[in-house]
């Protein structure tokens, strides 16, 4: 019996055939690779930091190089070809970034321009973070300080060097959140979180799907960097910007010679700054003597010209919330310089006062003075302590060190040599002995 053809086999057949065919096509791509495109390229600022957002049409794998000499990040891509119809140089001076600029492979025709690199030229090496939300490259780079924020042409001229140590962001000069303030979150890519929102009397804020977060004295970068660890239990690699869109909290007192008021501190600020801040001291004002008082009771006296005359000071010399900034005027710092002076009169302290400046202002010591005993008088009326200072060394031997600084309410005394007075007692006496021995006769 003859037997008949077994249908199975051309199921198989059938099936084989259908496997080789799906094997050929899932092949198709990686022959022919999809052509991505460089859709985007924005930056966004905050206080603290810089970010740099690439986006291209899909996901796609990225190299990244870093060069010193200038500072550069790379970003290359080296499995896909990515096209792009962006200009060469893209953004020019923005923050931490001197320029952005799109390398491209020989032109394969008008729009068809193969990208290359993307170079991040900064104008500094500074501390960054690459990371990436969905088909988008984001890298943050941290602002450089102020102090540091000199102009590259400047630098050039001065010899600086273009290269500056990397700064822990913590300890940033930033403005210290607290109640009252508003504060401007914008998560990237989700309108629906991104608010403003009000610090309460607690110092904290709610912002859904965070139900309530204290934000007390935390800087911007801080608060940025807590609320992305939080929003990361919701979202998808989530990138924040923090702004303080109204500074509230961190008010200061100004009295005396300087334009009074209360004054909000949007950042670490010392006094030489604030001072300035606020058009500075008036011409009456004794810029010597000016007194910080702190939240604490705590007074400290500052010299503003010396402040000046030393920077390394006047930064360690901050204002914080709740100090109070007093100026007295020039009326309360007199000297007094009595005796054996040209002209004995009473001296308006402005700033800094010596005792050989006084007595100077005073016309100088006449032909009676005793230099070598002058006598400073110091202290309240009734309670006066003095001091006899040799003054003929300081003009025979230079001994500066006997050239005291003066205080406020001192009475300089020159008194009038012995001869003097002895020659004064003489001619006192001369005329009525004359009178008396004519009578006699």
């Amino acid at each position: 019996m003859r037997k008949g053809k077994d249908p199975m086999n051309g199921v198989y057949r059938k099936a084989a055939t259908i496997i080789v065919i799906l094997l050929f096509v899932s092949c198709i791509p990686q022959l022919s690779p999809k052509v991505l495109h460089f859709v985007n390229l924005e930056t966004k600022e905050s206080a603290s930091y810089t970010m740099v957002i690439l986006t291209i049409s899909e996901p796609v794998q990225y190299k990244v190089t870093e060069l010193e000499n200038p500072p550069c990040i790379l970003i290359s891509f080296p499995d896909r070809k990515v096209f792009s119809s962006e200009e060469d140089v893209v953004i020019v001076n923005k923050g931490p970034i001197k320029r952005i600029k799109n390398e491209y492979y020989q032109s394969e025709g008008e729009g068809r321009r193969q990208l290359e690199l993307v170079i991040v030229e900064l104008v500094q090496d500074l501390p960054y973070k690459i990371s990436h939300s969905g088909s988008s490259i984001i890298i943050r780079i941290e602002n450089p300080k102020e102090s540091e924020l000199l102009d590259i042409e400047e630098k050039e001229k001065i010899g600086g060097d273009s290269q500056a140590k990397a700064r822990d962001p913590l300890a940033d000069s930033g403005y210290l959140i607290g109640p009252g303030d508003i504060l401007n979150i914008e998560v990237w890519g989700h309108p629906d979180v991104s608010r403003d929102v009000a610090v309460d009397y607690r110092g904290e804020i709610k912002l859904p799907p965070v139900k309530r977060m204290s934000v007390m004295a935390f800087t911007t970068y801080q608060l940025e960097e807590a609320l992305t660890k939080s929003l990361s239990r919701y979202l998808i690699d989530p990138v924040v910007f923090v702004l303080v869109k109204e500074f509230n909290s961190q008010r200061i007192i100004a009295l005396g010679e300087i334009t009074t008021g209360m004054y909000t501190l949007k950042r670490k600020t010392s006094l030489v700054e604030f001072l300035g801040q606020i058009g500075g001291p008036t011409a009456n004002a004794n810029v010597s003597k000016i007194k910080l008082i702190k939240k604490d009771g705590e007074i400290s006296i500052h010299d503003l010209n010396e402040l000046i005359g030393d920077p390394k000071k006047s930064d360690g010399v901050l204002v914080s919330a709740g100090d109070t900034v007093f100026v007295p005027p020039l009326e309360m710092s007199r000297v007094s310089v009595l005796g054996e002076v040209k002209s004995p009169k009473m001296i308006i302290v402005k700033g800094k006062l010596a005792l050989v400046e006084a007595v100077t202002e005073a016309g100088g010591f006449t032909d009676n003075a005793v230099q070598s005993s002058v006598i400073v008088l110091r202290g309240e009326l009734g309670a006066m302590k003095g001091y006899r200072v040799d003054m003929s060394r300081i003009f025979k031997k230079g001994d500066i060190g006997l050239n005291i600084e003066l205080e406020a309410g001192d009475i300089i005394y020159v008194p009038r040599s012995f001869i003097a007075d002895l020659e004064r007692f003489l001619r006192d006496i001369t005329l009525p002995l004359t009178w008396y021995f004519w009578y006699l006769k």
